[in-house]
């Protein structure tokens, strides 16, 4: 059934109101055409709900903006929204052209700081499938029954002549009159030969949702700060503060404890405005959750990460046994929801 403010609707009955429900519900393709944005396809999409995100084709259909009636959830970065030639992997160039985002996909063979290979191979900060372009991208809305499904997908690829060979296809889905998206992620090996890889889920969010008032709920969990300044604020890790000038980043490695269906679940809400929102990741293969707190004016930001390594680098995780390895020919599925909801 398509439920909406409240009432159930079957497929004939919603017709009776609205004969095409992309009024209010659905995906729309578009692309900007200014300043560092321009070219840049996105995708808009409602559920008729006022739960309304917008996808990046181009950016490996990560989430730019996430809306919830009527307030922004989604932090953007100083930079608004740039294009794939400002994202290039030029050593230092990182910090000038992220967009930041709802969410920003990093990896697929470095996620953390800039790495270099013994070989000379340089991965910049966060890794490349950020800014890599979706193919074979379909989007679509559709009735199934007395549902209204929406859509997106495609396939991103990282690879080299004589080396790595990885596929990431991504599917985020949602319905008519839901608050909830879904992301389910299927990164494949198609080299015969083992392949080091590193994956990590950088949601985040941003003013006005992101306020002193936010509350913070990880559940059951172990909490183990990064830096001697992330320790030195850790008996306040899950608190919000006002923004301020000299405040350098706070990051938290947690381990959550998933419910009995596998997912571990990380809540945020504002009591002021009346909304919350609840990050849920399937954990198995996602068994980090990295919290990034930078109060720091202009960079006023709440990351929320869940991750398969320590976000160090490339070759400091090597270093330390912690960078995954990706059989041969082998495959892993990553599942992520993201939902918001009233007070």
């Amino acid at each position: 059934m398509a439920r909406l403010f409240g009432r159930d609707y079957t497929r004939n009955e919603f017709l009776m109101y609205a004969g095409n429900p992309s009024n209010f519900a659905g995906v729309t393709p578009m692309t900007y055409t200014d300043g560092k944005a321009a070219g840049t396809r996105a995708l808009e999409v409602r559920t008729g709900t006022g739960f309304e995100f917008t996808l990046l084709p181009d950016k490996c259909l990560d989430i730019r903006s996430l809306r919830y009636r009527g307030v922004t959830l989604s932090q953007s970065a100083k930079n608004g929204l740039t294009g794939n030639l400002w994202g290039q992997p030029i050593p230092g160039n990182f910090p000038s052209s992220v967009s930041g985002g709802m969410l920003f996909t990093a990896g697929l063979r470095n996620a953390g700081p800039e790495s270099v290979e013994p070989d000379g191979t340089f991965h910049q900060c966060h890794g490349n499938i950020g800014v890599t372009p979706a193919e074979n991208l379909c989007a679509r809305a559709w009735w199934d029954g007395d549902e209204y499904r929406i859509e997106a997908s495609g396939t991103m690829r990282e690879s080299a002549l004589f080396g790595h060979n990885l596929m990431l296809t991504r599917t985020v889905s949602t319905k008519l009159g839901s608050d909830e998206l879904a992301i389910t992620d299927v990164l494949e090996n198609l080299n015969g030969l083992d392949e080091e890889f590193c994956i990590l889920y950088h949601f985040n969010f941003g003013f006005p949702f992101l306020t002193e008032a936010l509350k913070l709920d990880f559940g059951r969990n172990t909490c183990q700060p990064r830096t001697p300044q992330a320790a030195a604020g850790l008996a306040e890790a899950e608190r919000i503060i006002h923004p301020e000038l000299d405040f350098f980043e706070h990051v938290f490695f947690r381990a959550m404890e998933p419910d009995p269906d596998g997912f571990a679940r990380v809540r945020a809400e504002n009591p002021l405005l009346g909304i919350g929102a609840e990050i849920a990741y399937e954990a198995k293969n996602l068994p980090n959750l990295c919290q990034w707190k930078s109060m720091r004016a202009g960079d006023y930001s709440l990351g929320i990460e869940p991750a398969n390594m320590y976000i160090m680098g490339r070759a400091a995780e090597r270093e330390h046994g912690t960078l995954p390895v990706l059989e041969g020919f082998g495959r892993r599925e990553f599942r992520l929801k993201l939902r918001a909801y009233s007070l």
